[in-house]
């Protein structure tokens, strides 16, 4: 249990904090939106495209809009993140060397690549598995509360503000 809150809990928890702040701050969402005006202005939004003004949110929210929005596509992010992290970390430590990245020629290199990440893709999409193979209610439940816990804590920064 401890090691889903700190995982996936914390992460989904300031993720929706940061997302969701930025939302009620723009003018995107209502602060007195319930659960089922927000899900409906995100997929609203999604359908829109409409593109954030600020570059560092864009990069944020054009992929959570890209996994779907709402819980589901911020629980994919995060586990996109953390793969593509752990990835950069693994290659960063274990570097074989140019000649040995090469050594297949540059296009196997880049279709290496390619696989890698589409496999970091799918795996984002089914972010259940990728976290817990044992309790997956656990993880889910834990991370939709994080998810909800950042919101309601967007809601009442939002409200100090404001």
């Amino acid at each position: 249990m401890l090691k889903a809150v700190i995982q996936l809990g914390v992460p989904m928890a300031f993720l929706s904090w940061f997302m969701f702040s930025w939302l009620y701050s723009d003018g995107k969402l209502s602060i007195d939106a319930d659960r089922k005006t927000i899900s409906a202005n995100l997929k609203e939004m999604k359908k829109s495209k409409q593109e954030p003004t600020d570059t560092e949110l864009g990069f944020l929210y054009k992929r959570w809009m890209r996994f779907g929005s709402g819980f589901y596509g911020l629980a994919a992010l995060w586990t996109l993140i953390v793969s593509e992290m752990l990835d950069v970390y693994g290659f960063m430590t274990n570097f074989p060397g140019f000649a040995k990245l090469l050594q297949d020629g540059i296009i196997n290199l880049l279709v290496g690549f390619f696989i890698n990440q589409l496999g970091n893709l799918i795996t984002a999409f089914i972010w259940f598995s990728y976290w817990s193979k044992e309790s997956v209610v656990l993880w889910v439940l834990v991370a939709y509360i994080g998810y909800w816990l950042g919101i309601q804590l967007a809601k009442r920064g939002y409200n100090k503000t404001h």
